[in-house]
């Protein structure tokens, strides 16, 4: 093992105090029988030990075998905490576990080294988005710097642009006797990260040299979602759904006539709505206006604001907190760890809104008032009682919050409000919180803790993401570079034959132009090192070795827009993607519009409607006899249900592999379960058979579209599956060939225009489309869906290949 430096060190030695302190709190947890709160504490703990394992068995024989025997008392600890046996444990832990832990932190106190106590302790205040220097408020700025001064430490502002990892060093803006000046100095001992946000690739490897000081608890969505998982403090939580459909935000209506609508990234009051259900209609608030919308009018608010973009709003139970004066208010705690790094509050105050207002926020005609008078004056004697318990709650929240994120956060802005019931709620928590008024105070902790952070060289684990593969751990090889360009195609973890003999070409193709390339699925990440589990097709199968990030990557998964794996893409955002379209991010109905606006493509545009009822399907079908039903979300193809009004009444219904007849009832109802489980798209089906043509765009080089390969799909409902013919083959099978030259590249033209008006609506992230057409009776061609990503089935695996490589080619030569 390579010799590690002092700083490394000192990180080891707080890693394992910090060991100590979540092992003795595990001891108060099994004292009071928290299981599943101990289950969790003993994970953290048993992670946290094999992180600095090597290290500690390297360093000297007494430290090894004290080593040997706390993983021999973890694994026991373990075993009785799956059977229950809460004494046992208590035991072992009194009267072995801490004592033995206790001793090796004795050890590496004393034998691995620490900052000195008078060296000026450099902070970097840093963003992945720019100089925190150039948006932060000059009040906060001010305060910053001048108890910088006073705590003997020295402030460099920079991104991620000024990084230089090959020297490492900054180019960063330092205040020097109140004037500004750029140096370029080596890495700070900690950095105070300012924002959230996507974080940029430099950022996520300045995270793994240098401490950091804050981490981001989540929106408003993943905090209250972690906080219902482990229960504790649920109470406090005003009920909640994220809104992913109508059929969600309709039954929460149902129990709570009075609701808000919150997006997840708001703040300072922005894009809050309040929605009150009288009867039929909806009242609909948003600041100080207010209007009513009748069902349909509110039905298309919902579609067009809240669901326009995918799971960005959450829907909650409104709970009424206002003062005597029918004010809006909530109290505002805000609480950071200080020097030492524990918990304090540093400021709290009531922040009361308009009247006319639904808002209590201070940036939309609001106030700020004493916490200890409001409470008086507003809830007379019960406000000593009250007063207390939300001190107490403040700081008991921030804790937990903190064990809930491994110890890693450094201050929190908690709302907190009392209702007509006497009632506390917790409205949010978040990161960052604004602090204009007392901005000398928050940098006296801001500075304190840093110095705290750079003096023990503690490293947080990045509480956003747990790894399923861990490098360090792992015995696979490393892939040998060889100054080749990377390529890897980003896959699901259970893939079919047609699937794998598409990625065996690509292999082949790739190796013949002297290109790497690699398969790995979402789980083969290991985000703190920055590695992957990529597989390599060698001598005829796949082998598993670990490799860095590659240059360009293919998305096989369909899941960018996916909320449950925004950090999958926020992590390899920096990475050159070949398909970047969010498959959750759009609404269908919303591709369609954009299409019909643009007059090379209205005439061919079938007619289509968001469906609301059930009563929507059967005039569709009433009207054109043929309809197909699509969902409005999700994955673009393969999905739609193609339904047929018989001459006898009945409908006939086509879906994947089944084709059924069914009576009106029973379709009713089937209809009924399908609009209660998603929102829908009803589209008029104009083939004269149930055949589609389906065409696989791909911008070359030039950023001109050419065909991958296009083909028909036949359908009978005779068939058990849906049969693939070459598209050439299939037109020049019929009598009429000649006219079938014009419309193949009727079909070429057609589908082109479709991919460059998608270009044109939706930007850079499209490079590549699949089209479905259809002819009609009369040999008309119609556009019958546009799917901006890459084909569920790729018909001619060699063409895509050689499209894929040449993209490659031509970023290594950009």
């Amino acid at each position: 093992m390579n010799e590690l430096t002092d700083q490394q060190l000192s990180q080891v030695n707080n890693i394992v105090q910090t060991l100590l302190e979540a092992t003795e709190h595990f001891h108060e947890l099994i004292k009071r029988k928290e299981m599943n709160q101990s289950i969790y504490t003993l994970s953290s703990i048993v992670e946290g030990f094999s992180s600095v394992s090597n290290v500690i068995s390297s360093h000297s024989n007494e430290l090894d075998k004290k080593r040997k025997k706390l993983e021999a008392q973890l694994l026991q600890t373990a075993q009785l905490l799956e059977k229950g046996n809460t004494t046992k444990i208590s035991e072992v832990l009194q009267f072995t576990l801490l004592p033995l832990l206790k001793s090796i932190c004795d050890i590496t106190s004393k034998e691995f080294v620490e900052i000195e106590e008078d060296k000026v302790c450099t902070i970097g205040v840093f963003s992945s988005h720019g100089n925190p220097r150039r948006f932060i408020p000059n009040p906060r700025l001010n305060a910053l710097i001048q108890e910088s001064e006073r705590q003997h430490a020295r402030l460099l502002f920079f991104e991620s642009t000024d990084i230089d990892f090959t020297k490492n060093e900054i180019n960063a803006d330092i205040c020097v006797n109140s004037n500004w000046e750029r140096i370029r100095v080596p890495f700070p001992d900690v950095i105070n990260n300012v924002g959230t946000g996507k974080r940029s690739l430099a950022e996520r490897k300045l995270r793994r040299v240098i401490p950091f000081t804050s981490y981001h608890v989540g929106n408003k969505f993943q905090l209250p979602k972690l906080i219902a998982k482990h229960r504790k403090y649920a109470e406090l939580l005003v009920p909640f759904q994220l809104c992913r459909n109508e059929n969600i935000i309709f039954e929460f209506l149902q129990k709570n006539n009075k609701v808000v609508f919150k997006a997840l990234s708001s703040n300072r009051g922005e894009n809050i709505f309040f929605v009150t259900k009288k009867g039929s209609r909806y009242i609909l608030s948003e600041h100080k206006k207010e209007k009513v919308l009748s069902y349909d009018a509110f039905t298309n608010w919902l579609r067009t604001v809240i669901l326009g973009k995918k799971d960005r709003f959450i829907i909650q139970r409104y709970i009424h907190t206002r003062t005597k004066n029918g004010e809006p208010y909530h109290i505002r705690a805000h609480v950071q760890k200080n020097g030492e790094g524990l918990w304090v509050l540093t400021h709290i105050y009531p922040r009361v809104g308009n009247k006319k207002s639904n808002l209590s926020n201070v940036a939309t005609d609001g106030r700020v008032e004493d916490f200890h008078a409001f409470l008086e004056q507003e809830f007379g004697k019960n406000g000593a009682t009250y007063e207390h318990d939300i001190l107490r709650l403040s700081l008991e929240l921030a804790q937990y919050l903190d064990k809930l994120h491994y110890f890693a956060l450094d201050e929190l802005g908690i709302d907190l409000a009392i209702d007509e019931h006497g009632k506390y709620w917790m409205h949010e928590a978040n990161n960052g919180p604004q602090t204009a008024y007392h901005e000398e105070k928050r940098a006296i902790n801001t500075i304190a803790y840093a110095r705290y952070i750079a003096k023990n060289k503690i490293v947080h684990k990045d509480t956003v993401v747990n790894s399923d593969f861990q490098a360090n751990i792992s015995n696979l090889a490393f892939a040998p570079t060889n100054g080749n360009v990377r390529l890897a195609v980003l896959e699901k973890p259970n893939i079919n034959k047609e699937e794998e003999n598409f990625l065996i070409e690509l292999a082949q193709t790739a190796r013949k132009e002297e290109v790497n390339f690699f398969t790995f699925t979402p789980n083969d990440i290991d985000y703190n090192e920055m590695l992957i589990k990529g597989n390599f097709f060698e001598n005829g199968k796949w082998v598993a070795k670990i490799v860095t990030y590659p240059e360009v990557i293919y998305d096989r998964t369909n899941l960018r827009g996916n909320t449950n794996v925004s950090f999958l893409y926020g992590e390899l955002s920096d990475i050159q993607f070949i398909n970047k379209w969010p498959v959750e991010y759009q609404l269908r109905s919303n591709i369609y519009q954009n299409l019909l606006e643009e007059d090379n493509l209205a005439n061919c545009m079938p007619a289509f409607k968001s469906v609301t009822r059930t009563r929507d399907i059967f005039q569709y079908l009433d009207k054109y006899k043929k309809v197909m039903l699509r969902t409005e979300t999700g994955s673009f193809l393969g999905e739609a249900h193609y339904i047929k009004k018989m001459e006898n009444g009945k409908y006939q219904l086509s879906h994947d592999k089944s084709c059924k007849v069914y009576n009106e009832l029973p379709l009713l109802n089937k209809f009924k379960k399908l609009i209660s489980e998603t929102n829908l798209v009803i589209q008029e089906d104009p083939r004269e058979n149930l055949n589609t043509i389906s065409v696989h765009l791909m911008e070359n080089p030039f950023h001109e579209w050419e065909m991958v390969s296009s083909y028909v799909k036949l359908h009978s409902c005779s068939k058990s599956s849906n049969e693939k013919v070459s598209l050439t083959n299939y037109l020049h099978s019929k009598e009429d060939s000649q006219d079938m030259n014009h419309i193949e590249k009727d079909i070429r033209l057609l589908s082109s225009k479709a991919a460059s008006s998608l270009k044109r609506v939706y930007g850079e992230k499209i490079t590549e489309v699949v089209v479905e057409l259809g002819l009609d009776e009369s040999k008309n061609l119609f556009l019958l869906e546009t799917h901006p990503l890459g084909p569920n089935y790729i018909y001619d695996k060699f063409e895509l290949s050689k499209h894929i490589i040449r993209y490659v080619n031509d970023f290594v030569t950009k």
